[in-house]
């Protein structure tokens, strides 16, 4: 299942019908981002900018609301993409699931 969403790009489901790979693809990144150590490494990871942001800067009101949702957007997809899909692609592979030479 080819997709330009970087959390639906798994080739290890190409051979998969399209409705089950995406249900196997929701119900393991359920499972993965309830994982306390994923989890809790999310939320810090989203604080960390928030509040560096907010007490190292001067900006208030609308626009430092519009920097910080912008920076925690940013830091949430790129953990999704370091930490989270490595660790689906894992979990494909201990299911039985290699990827098509």
């Amino acid at each position: 299942m080819r997709s330009f969403d970087p959390m639906r790009n798994f080739p290890e489901l190409d051979a998969l019908p399209e409705t089950e790979a995406k249900r196997l693809i929701v119900e393991t990144q359920k499972r993965i981002t309830r994982e306390p150590v994923v989890f809790i490494g999310l939320i810090v990871a989203l604080l960390i900018p928030a509040f560096t942001i907010l007490l190292t800067t001067q900006l208030t009101g609308l626009l430092a609301a519009a920097i910080v949702g912008a920076l925690v957007g940013l830091v949430a997809w790129a953990y999704m993409i370091a930490v989270i899909k490595p660790r689906m692609h894992a979990a494909f592979r201990a299911m039985g699931y290699q990827t098509q030479a």
